[in-house]
């Protein structure tokens, strides 16, 4: 049978099957609530987890910045490089603990996990409450609250790599995408809950100021560890491993009897050398390293030599070699940086995700400072936990509506939608613009970040999941280290300043430069299609 006769038939039968679009919204919502209750377990876990990883997060700046570095001159600097610890740290020990549900089973490592966080949120909680230590930089304070930071790290590094790992093993190819976007919803809709945290940090409610919150978020850690051992028993876990290999196994005798074919991993990697859009992104990391503001002159170096041209230049070194190791060793053959076109994706992401950063880096002393005697100024956590609310309500409606949308495609349009929007800062700090750009933001960021994740997690061969999941954060490593120590706290200190340092408010330029990095991943991605797009993975082979 000619090629041509097979794409008749094939169109002739698609046009008499005419799709229910209100079923296809809603098939996938149904095939997540019959999911077995070992993935509930997951999904209640990741929310609780969610709701104190954000409600610390979103204070913590403003934390380091008002009580670790009191009287420190620029403190925000400062407080932006200790935030970093954290989120850099987290996405690192990804890297290197991706491996422990894969050796470990899922449910163990869940369970120690939760329980490395409840030690380091203890630590965090009780350093400035009950030790009472003194505060400064290097202060007995800053040191034990790093040392919980640095416990917290090593506990998240093994949590999301075990809970995607368990999504994997406890749904079925045609359950997955809607599980993944699911748990991603339910972590937002977590870190949704700290928008009323000022109910207990406010003088004029419980009083308990930003420390005394603290607390509050140790108590749900530890209902986080509760639910995930009373839910995920083993035999539970067992059981929903055996479901979903017969489910499996149950859709791929149907999918053969309807005459489809499973989907086949793309070729391989594309050449020894990278292609001329990631030597133009490197270039670009460089030129957005060199002009950072201010440039901070290295001590014995010409002045011209600055300290992020030469952080600049020992990335582009480390990115080159990179992109060359893959080719010139055997034992980097299996590694997933070893295909150039899944590398090349997951950096290319890094110019947006610098908003997911300036959520907990920036907006929360943004919205304080910049409406500074109005509601949404006193109220700032409302309107800087907007975005996860939006995330658990839109994901899994965008997830079901574009289902059978090609990724890339998802990703472009995606990174377009979410990078935009920063440009409406850039007018003015006015409550519409704030509002437009969380929405806006939030659209795209539920285009194409769960896809992401799911691309992540499905490219990955069988029992290396976590291993491919931890690849897959190193970009975000970069982005969550490099933005707060290269500009997040020098914009700040320069552009949205403390109120007690009495210098004017001029947010403007700040956010014209965020949206400009911010669009160069929908920029790279538009440059790559022809080479990444036409064969783009979406199984391991």
């Amino acid at each position: 049978m000619t090629e041509e006769k097979q794409s008749a038939e094939s169109a002739a039968a698609a046009a008499e099957v005419k799709p229910n679009p209100f079923q296809e919204i809603v098939q996938p919502f149904v095939d997540v609530w019959h999911a077995p209750r070992a993935l509930w377990g997951v999904n209640l876990g990741y929310m609780l987890e969610g709701l104190a990883y954000f409600g610390v997060l979103g204070y913590l700046a403003i934390y380091f910045s008002q009580e670790v570095f009191a009287g420190v001159a620029n403190p925000d600097t400062y407080a932006h490089n200790m935030v970093a610890v954290l989120t850099g740290g987290i996405t690192i020990a990804m890297l290197f603990l991706g491996f422990v549900p894969d050796k470990w089973g899922v449910r163990r490592a869940l369970i120690w996990s939760f329980v490395l966080l409840i030690i380091g949120r203890v630590l965090i909680a009780a350093a400035p409450t009950l030790l009472h230590l003194p505060a400064g930089l290097w202060s007995p304070l800053h040191l034990a609250t790093m040392a919980g930071i640095l416990i917290v790290v090593v506990g998240y590094g093994m949590y999301q790599p075990a809970a995607y790992a368990a999504v994997r093993q406890f749904t079925t190819p045609r359950t997955s995408g809607m599980a993944y976007a699911m748990l991603y919803a339910l972590m937002n809709l977590g870190g949704w809950f700290p928008t009323f945290a000022f109910l207990l940090r406010d003088p004029k409610f419980a009083g308990l100021g930003i420390t005394g919150t603290f607390w509050f978020y140790v108590a749900i850690t530890v209902l986080g560890l509760v639910s995930t051992v009373v839910l995920l028993t083993g035999k539970t876990v067992a059981n929903a491993i055996a479901k979903a290999k017969a489910d499996t196994a149950h859709e791929q005798g149907e999918a053969e009897k309807a005459g489809e074919k499973p989907a086949e991993a793309a070729a391989g990697t594309s050449g020894r050398y990278p292609p001329i859009q990631m030597w133009l992104l490197m270039l670009g990391v460089a030129v957005a390293f060199y002009f950072r503001v201010p440039a901070t002159a290295v001590a014995g170096l010409p002045a011209s030599l600055t300290l992020n041209f030469v952080i600049a230049a020992l990335a582009m070194a480390l990115w080159t070699g990179l992109a060359l190791l893959p080719a010139s060793g055997r034992f980097l053959a299996r590694h997933p940086l070893a295909d150039l076109k899944f590398f090349f994706f997951i950096f290319a992401l890094i110019p947006v995700q610098t908003l997911f950063t300036y959520n907990w880096l920036v907006l929360p002393e943004y919205i304080s400072r910049a409406f500074a005697g109005s509601p949404i100024g006193q109220y700032f956590e409302v309107a800087s936990n907007f975005n996860p609310i939006l995330i658990f309500i839109l994901t899994p409606i965008i997830a079901a509506l574009t289902l059978k949308k090609k990724v890339y495609s998802m990703m472009i349009w995606g990174t377009f939608i979410m990078g935009a929007p920063a440009f409406l800062l850039a007018i003015g700090p006015y409550w519409w613009t704030l509002y437009l750009y969380l929405i806006l933001m939030t659209i795209g960021e539920a285009m194409w970040s769960p896809r992401f994740l799911q691309y992540a997690a499905e490219i990955a061969p069988e029992g290396r999941t976590g291993e491919y999941m931890g690849v897959a954060q190193l970009p975000w490593f970069l982005t969550k280290v490099l933005v707060p120590l290269l500009y997040s706290g020098t914009m700040m200190d320069r552009y949205c300043p403390a109120p007690s340092t009495g210098r004017a408010v001029h947010t403007e330029p700040m956010w014209l430069i965020f949206g400009v990095i911010a669009m160069g991943s929908f920029v790279l991605l538009v440059l790559a299609k022809n080479w990444i797009g036409k064969d783009f993975k979406t199984k391991a082979a």
